[in-house]
Parts: structure tokens; sequence; C-alpha cells
């Protein structure tokens, strides 16, 4: 039998949901797509419809649908078919990874690549001259691992106009030679330059359309049924019809570019608008760069340097823009980074506050502000998070992965950096996501690096800073529960409860049961949306695939 009808009895299960396991529970129904009960299955057999599809958990956990609160899907669906740096360690390294994809590759159009990191490498950086030599006149444009900073070719330059006269725009930079002639390294919103570039070497047979739906595949796989997105207004469009269309989809809270905010405001769109599978959410704001491309706004210079980031929107202007958005009916997401960033966003929301624009409490006027990533937070400003209603919105692999940076750069402060618990002992709420694609979006790993702060070697053991770690259930929830109230859910998603939403994830272990080392290996066995199964271990040969595509990447 089929859950085609939503109708779904799992049994022999450790339910999970609003943080904690369910007392006395061991089965879970569903029926038409809507959770029936939470209870014994013995008393939960008799209800269930002909037609109910039965599944045995064998023990294992059953949580609600899983979400990642900050990811680019159409980005990780692209970079999926990209050409992917992420091992190489040199110059050398990266020009023969380029010269095998291209001829794999024939054509003239522009070919896209991502994940470089300068951070890991030795000897000579990258430069345009350098990517001329096995690129010829065909474009070239590699984004950094974090994102934040382009690598491109001769070509690339030429067809975008770039040339020693052009001015680096607000919050961006091109990197030049000795002779001031731009060298290939293009920084944080001077990447717009070539906007166009990428969307022609996005273009291909079926679009971002189909690639979108083969990665949701993959994100179902990983226990994924809602995404929070940021991206432009194109990926809107596809994102949209995505949910609208046949075929695998996911809920989408769908985040407003910065540049589109005076066309938002126009149309008076609001915060919070739509239905439970795409919902407008934030618009999306960046005070800062990051921590690997040094750009994260800080309030003391980096460790022997004196060197303090950038700030992308300096912070007379942010408050300026948190206000507007908020008069207007719009909540802001800010990418803020470095300590320096994180105040001046806090400051923002303080003034957006005070002019009116925020009346009340947040909770009463509409989604709550945000702050995106939040890695590095001076102590004085931990308490303004929860006075000002503000979320973070947390990747704890970006934790995991940038250790060795943070020694590098931080080690100064960083017993402030990634304060997941100082946050949440405050009573902040807090959501995870990936950031995909720079992390894969495998939220077994984020479970992982949340309760240890270890790498998956087990390193540094004991966890780094490890003060800051998360209970289980307290990661869990920022999966669960905390992002779907965030996306305007309330009681319908985001948890396993009468009337909720049939969203699920049936885990192959007892997730509190296993040691917490072990965790990144748990996988879901079966997921389901309103009680229809869209993924089920070993049902389809890609699954294999799936858990290869999550690791891509690790280090």
């Amino acid at each position: 039998m089929s859950a085609a009808n939503g109708n779904l009895l799992v049994t022999n299960a450790r339910p999970w949901s609003d943080g904690a396991p369910v007392a006395g529970a061991d089965a879970v129904a569903v029926a038409g797509g809507r959770v029936l009960a939470v209870g014994r299955g013995t008393e939960l057999e008799p209800l269930a419809a002909p037609g109910t599809r039965r599944v045995d958990a064998r023990g294992a956990t059953v949580t609600p649908g899983l979400t990642d609160s900050h990811l680019h899907l159409v980005g990780w669906a692209r970079a999926r078919e990209e050409i992917a740096l992420d091992d190489a360690d040199s110059l050398d390294a990266a020009l023969e990874r380029v010269r095998r994809q291209l001829a794999e590759r024939p054509g003239g159009g522009p070919v896209m690549g991502r994940g470089w990191d300068l951070n890991r490498w030795q000897g000579e950086r990258p430069h345009a001259a350098a990517l001329d030599r096995v690129s010829g006149e065909r474009p070239v444009l590699l984004h950094s691992r974090d994102f934040h900073a382009l690598w491109v070719n001769g070509a690339a330059l030429r067809r975008a106009g770039i040339t020693r006269a052009t001015p680096d725009p607000p919050g961006g930079r091109f990197e030049r030679d000795a002779r001031g002639e731009p060298d290939g390294i293009v920084r944080e919103h001077a990447v717009r330059a070539f906007a166009a570039l990428e969307a022609e070497a996005g273009a291909g047979p079926g679009g971002d359309l189909e690639r979108v739906r083969r990665a949701v595949g993959e994100l179902h796989a990983l226990g994924i049924t809602a995404v929070h997105d940021f991206e432009g207004a194109e990926a809107q469009r596809v994102l949209r019809a995505l949910t609208l269309g046949p075929g695998p989809r996911v809920r989408v809270l769908m985040h407003l570019a910065h540049a589109g905010l005076d066309a938002a405001l126009a149309l008076g769109l609001a915060s919070g608008t739509g239905d439970d599978w795409f919902r407008i959410g934030a618009v999306k704001l960046f005070a800062d760069g990051t921590l690997g491309s040094r750009t994260a706004a800080m309030l003391e210079p980096y460790d022997g340097t004196d060197e303090r980031g950038m700030e992308l929107i300096p912070a007379p202007l942010l408050a300026a823009e948190v206000t507007r958005a908020h008069a207007g009916g719009l909540a802001v997401a800010v990418h803020a980074i470095g300590d320096r960033a994180v105040r001046s966003t806090l400051d923002a929301v303080a003034a957006a506050t005070r002019s009116g624009a925020r009346a009340g409490h947040p909770a009463k006027t509409g989604p709550p502000p945000r702050i995106e990533h939040a890695q590095l937070v001076h102590p004085d400003d931990l308490p303004r998070f929860a006075s000002l209603g503000v979320v973070a919105s947390l990747q704890p692999t970006h934790c995991t992965s940038d250790l060795d940076l943070v020694e590098r750069w931080w080690k100064t402060r960083a017993a402030h950096s990634y304060p997941w618990r100082a946050l949440l002992a405050r009573g902040v709420p807090l959501v995870f996501g990936s950031d995909a694609p720079v992390e894969p979006p495998d939220p077994a790993a984020g479970l992982h690096a949340a309760v240890t702060r270890e790498r998956a070697d087990g390193t540094p053991r004991g966890g780094f800073q490890p003060a800051q770690r998360l209970s289980l259930d307290e990661a869990l929830e920022a999966y669960t529960g905390a992002p779907a109230r965030l996306a305007g859910g309330g009681s319908r998603l985001g948890r396993l409860a009468p009337g909720a939403a049939g969203d699920l994830v049936v885990w192959d272990a007892d997730l509190h049961g296993l040691p917490p080392e072990r965790l990144r290996a748990a996988r879901p066995r079966l997921t389901a949306i309103e009680g229809r199964i869209v993924y089920e271990a070993g049902a389809r040969t890609a699954a294999a695939g799936v858990l290869a595509t999550a690791r891509a990447g690790e280090r």
C-alpha cells in the first residue's frame, strides 16, 4: 500500500516534537495529510483507514520534517553542476581542475565554478592571467568557498566591461595589480558586475526549475521538507513555480534581495504574505562580508593585522533601510558575521523601534527581525537580541569548518565566537541552516556540530569552546519548531501534534540513544510531506548518491 492518499501509520517509534520526546508515545498516525494522533500504537491502529501505509520504525526517532533556515536553493542546484574546487590546495591544482572541466564542456559560453579557498592554498594566489592560460577567450567565473569573492579571467573582465577606469562600487572592490589593472579577484558587491554572465552560464536544457527539482529530491533524502531561501527575483520565480507545479517540492519562505526593497514597498508586499507552501519572508541586507575573506566587520582588528573588515552597508544607511523596511511591513534578515556588523544591526533595529516602525513587541506586529550568522558577538550585545526581539539564524557547520580561521584571526576573542548557548540562555530563538552551497545541506552534520562542536574527525577533542554546545533537543528544535514558527507556520508546521501537517522524518536510529559523535551518521529512512512519502531509503538508486553529495565539500 502507498501513502499517496496522505494516510500513514508509523509504529514502534520514538516520536519527538516541541523540544522533547513525546512521553508515553510510540506511534504517529496521519490521515488525509494531517497528523491524526501521537500515542500508543495499540490505540492508533484501529484508527487507520483503508489504504493506510504502515511503517515499522524499528525503535528509531520520528521527528517533524526539518527546515534548512538559510540556503540558496537555486544556487545550490546550479553549484552541483559547476566546476568544483573544494579540494584544490594550490593555484596549479585549481587550474588543472578548470582545464579538465573546460575540455569536457566544449563551447564558447561562460562557465561557472566554486569552492576555492585561499586560506588552504600553498604558493601563488589566484589571478586572471593564470586563469587565462587554461581558458583562453571563454569567460570563466569561479566563486570562492564563502561566495564573497569571485575569481574571473580576462575574457570575463572584458565581457563585463571592467577596466582600470572602473571605480569600486559601494561595499565592493576590484582587486588590482601594481599597474592599477583589475587582477581578476572581485570582492563583495563588486561581483554584481558579472550578474549577466552568471545568468548566461545558468541557462541550459531544462533551466533552473529542472535543476531545483532534482536538488529537492536530495533535500528530501536528508529529511528537509522546508527551506528559508535567500536569492534574487529570478530565483523567486523559479521557487514559486516549484511550489505550484508537479514533481518534488518543499515549503519555501522566500526572502527578498535588498535590490528589490523599493519594488516590494511600492507593491505593498508584507512579510508573512502567502500560504504554507510559499510565503514572503524578510528583506536580506548585508552588513559585512565573511571571516574567510577577512571582510567581516570587526570592532577590533583581526589578530596580527590592522584590518577591520568591510561594512557593506554603512551603519547610518543600514539603520535607515531597516526603518524603511519595517515601516512598510517588511521584516529584515541581516547578514552580520563580525561583532561590529552585529552591533550595527542591533543598533539599526533599535532605531527602527524608536521611530515607531516596530511599535509593540515584534511577535504581535509580524515576523521578527533576524541576524544571519552572528559568528562573533561582543558580550555587551548578547542581551540586546532578546530585548529587541531579534532571532539568531545560525549554521552549525560554519563553526566546525572555520575553526582554523578563528584560531588564526580571532584567537584573542574566540570565547565570543559562535555563541549558541549564550544566546539561547538569554531567551533568543535559534534557527539552524546550512548556507548551501557554502556548506552541504545536511542536518545530521548540523546536529553533530551543534551538540559536539567537533569536526567530523572528532577534533578538537571535547569541542571548540564547549561551553557553547547545545543539547540534542535544543538542536532539533532549531531545525523544526523554531523555523516553522518564524515562517508563519504557527501550530500547523514543525511539530507532531493533532491537526498539524503530516510532514515527518523516520530516522534509521534512536537519535537520543546514539553517542553524540555518531549523530552525523544518522540518516532518514523515510521522509513524508502531508503524509505522502517523498523519500524512502532503498526505493531509488540515487539514495547512495545523495549521501555522497551531502558529504561533498567536507574537510
